[in-house]
This record gives C-alpha cells, structure tokens and sequence, in this order.
C-alpha cells in the first residue's frame, strides 16, 4: 500500500489540507488598514474577538482532508478511489471561491498568507494521485486480457 506513488501524493495532499486547516490563510485589508485575521473556522477582527464568519472555509476544506485520507486505504477499489479524487479536488477548488467571496461581506481584500496556497499543492498531489491510480486500473486490466 505505502509502496505505490499515488498512495504518497495522497498522503502528501492529506498534510496540505490538514496545514491549510490549521494555519492563518490570510488577512482582510479594508482601504489599507487590517480589519481581520482569516482563519478556517473564524476570523479574528482588529479587536482580537473571534468572529465564525468564515466557517465555509472549514466546512470545504475538512471532508476534502477526511476524503484524501480515507482514499489511502481505498487501494483495492481503483475506480472509487479516482472518483473520491476528484471529489476532494473540487472541493478545494470551492474552498478558494468561498475565500474570493469572504472579504466582499467586509468590504474589502484578502491579502493571502501562504497557507492559502496548500489547497493548490494538494489539487496537484491529487490530480499526479488519480493519473497513477488510473495508470494501475489500466494495468490490471491489460494482464486480466493476457490471462
């Protein structure tokens, strides 16, 4: 299982999403002053209060991280594993919609931390994941014809 490649870009995309998770992904400016702090789950105003304003940042990123983690130990089902790929990569695509959409309820910009660039890494680690699960399925299929 740990010896396929695809089983490390999942793990690889796993560590990303569970470090955007955990991590300040950037911060709301409004006219050049910092108004708030963005985290997953809150956002912390220029006051120091938590706010739960951003939590569909976290509701998007946590099943995409539980997805790439339960994908690992899917490696005998092939063509579910492709498809829960997928899935955790168009999650994390939504996760960066809802981040340009956040700082407009604020009137302002989000100026991104590089946190927020982990969610891309493990796109990528997804996407080089799917392409070796696929490459296995056509593998197993190819021997199945020899026989």
């Amino acid at each position: 299982m740990i010896q396929r490649k695809q089983t490390l870009f999942l793990l690889g995309a796993f560590i990303m999403m569970l470090l955007c998770l955990t991590m300040q992904v950037g911060v709301i400016e409004v006219e050049g002053h910092q108004v708030a702090r963005v985290f997953n789950l809150w956002l912390t105003n220029d006051k120091g209060q938590r706010v739960l304003e951003s939590w569909p940042l976290f509701a998007l990123m946590l099943p995409a991280a539980v997805i790439a983690l339960v994908d690992i130990f899917l490696f005998k089902q092939r063509k579910l594993q492709a498809q829960l790929c997928i899935l955790a990569m168009l999650l994390c695509v939504a996760w960066y919609v809802v981040l340009a959409v956040l700082p407009q309820s604020w009137g302002g910009q989000i100026s991104m931390d590089l946190p927020a660039a982990f969610p891309m890494v493990a796109v990528i680690l997804l996407f080089l994941a799917r392409k070796g699960i696929l490459a296995d399925e056509k593998l197993v299929r190819s021997l199945d014809r020899i026989r």
